[in-house]
């Protein structure tokens, strides 16, 4: 792959060699990287930024040029030109504001599909998503990363919601734990793997211990409803996105984004960006109108990458008359495209039970053989089997003795040993 680069950004060519079957071209003048665009084997790729001091519409011009000779263009827009980088995501052009070379290396190997030299493949990055609180987006992340730990895979979460820092509960995430609300502050330079390495909290209650498991370690922003000030301007948002998509030592990364999608369009940038996003469904009719205005949304900002989209259906609560089967016809009609993740029963006495717990203790530790944890095995399986990962631990499963036991029980709570 043939990669032009316009940019003065000191070792972001250097960076950008080292990414594997690509070959790059720095032209210092952008009559050169028309010529080349108008040219008869023109490149696969143009990566422009605003460090060379070039007015924003020559950028525009040599972005369409590209455009029309089919050639993908990547716009960095950090300097003078900030301001138009919704424009630039509005046409759907990939952009991000990014002054860190590592970083923006990290992003164009992201964006063309390809990994550095020597390394290993790309991050997977699966964004929860929901149109309103209370859907069970936050509820969502946490059995996904204990069913994906439980295959013995490293999981980073990111909270990235911080209006409402659900994962702080849940996990038990004690205040002082680091939050990357203060890298943020610091500017894009610090927004790469190494600078946010310390900011990643990893506790020891979710540590593979001696099952062999995986591990889960979390992004916090914060502790408690943040305040209005501390809220992150999505151009900075996308920078940090960059750096985390770009951590090592883990195999995938959750994000729980916040369900005010149209003024936080987080799931949206990472579907744009390669992507996956789960949205919980469950069959009420405000939920089911929810998730059909997100997809609506994706339709319009990302159609190319509906089919990255995938529906995690939730049992209905007490009293919804709509069925699991019911709402699933009529997403199929209405989203061809958009997949099924399974479907997750509700369980209040375990998740109750894991709530009131002193200390962090998972629902699927509660009722190992139960109806809810054997689901969110499979749950797990499917979202394995189509991010491509290979899991170092089969699925867990459960003889047809402890099912017989299970539905007896009820899924009654199993309580753990104490210390």
């Amino acid at each position: 792959m043939e990669l032009v680069i316009f940019s003065a950004l000191d070792g972001l060519q250097a960076r950008a060699e080292a990414l594997r079957d690509l070959a790059v071209l720095a032209p210092s003048r952008l009559d050169q990287v028309q010529r080349l665009l108008s040219g008869e084997r023109p490149p696969d790729a143009l990566y422009m930024d605003d460090s060379r001091g070039v007015p924003l519409p020559d950028l525009w011009r040599s972005a369409a040029i590209a455009q029309q000779a089919g050639v993908r263009v990547l716009l960095n827009l950090y300097g003078p030109a900030r301001a138009a980088l919704n424009d630039a995501q509005s046409a759907g052009i990939p952009a991000i504001s990014q002054a860190d070379p590592e970083a923006v290396a990290a992003w164009i190997g992201v964006q063309l599909g390809l990994a550095a030299s020597g390394g290993g493949g790309r991050l997977p990055v699966v964004a929860i998503g929901a149109a309103k609180g209370g859907i069970g987006k936050t509820f969502a992340t946490c059995v996904l990363a204990e069913g994906l730990r439980r295959r013995g895979l490293r999981v980073l979460v990111w909270d990235s919601d911080i209006s409402n820092p659900g994962l702080v509960p849940a996990f038990r995430v004690p205040t002082s734990a680091p939050s990357y609300l203060h890298l943020i502050q610091r500017g894009p330079a610090h927004w790469n793997p190494t600078g946010i390495r310390p900011f990643i909290y990893a506790p020891e209650h979710t540590r593979g211990g001696g099952e062999g498991w995986g591990g889960i370690d979390f992004l916090i922003g914060s502790h408690s409803v943040a305040r209005a000030e501390n809220d992150v301007r999505l151009p900075d948002w996308q920078g940090f996105f960059a750096g985390v998509a770009a951590a090592e030592g883990y195999d995938l990364v959750l994000i729980d984004t916040p369900p005010d999608y149209l003024r936080r369009p987080y799931a949206t940038h990472v579907l744009q960006q390669g992507g996956t996003v789960i949205l919980p469904a469950p069959p009420g009719s405000r939920e089911r109108m929810g998730v059909g205005h997100m997809l609506d949304h994706f339709r319009e900002h990302a159609p190319e990458r509906l089919d990255h989209c995938t529906l995690l259906f939730m049992e209905p609560e007490r009293g919804v008359t709509a069925s699991v089967d019911d709402v699933a016809g009529l997403f199929a009609r209405r989203y061809p495209q958009v997949s099924a993740l399974g479907t997750l029963p509700r369980s209040p006495r375990l998740a109750s039970m894991a709530d009131e717990y002193d200390g962090y203790i998972s629902m699927l530790d509660l009722g190992p053989h139960s109806a809810f944890t054997q689901a969110s095995h499979r749950v797990t399986e499917a979202l394995c089997a189509r991010l491509g990962l290979s899991p170092s631990l089969p699925m867990p499963r459960v003889s047809p003795w402890r099912r017989l036991v299970a539905g007896l029980q009820g899924d009654k709570p199993a309580m753990p040993a104490m210390a």
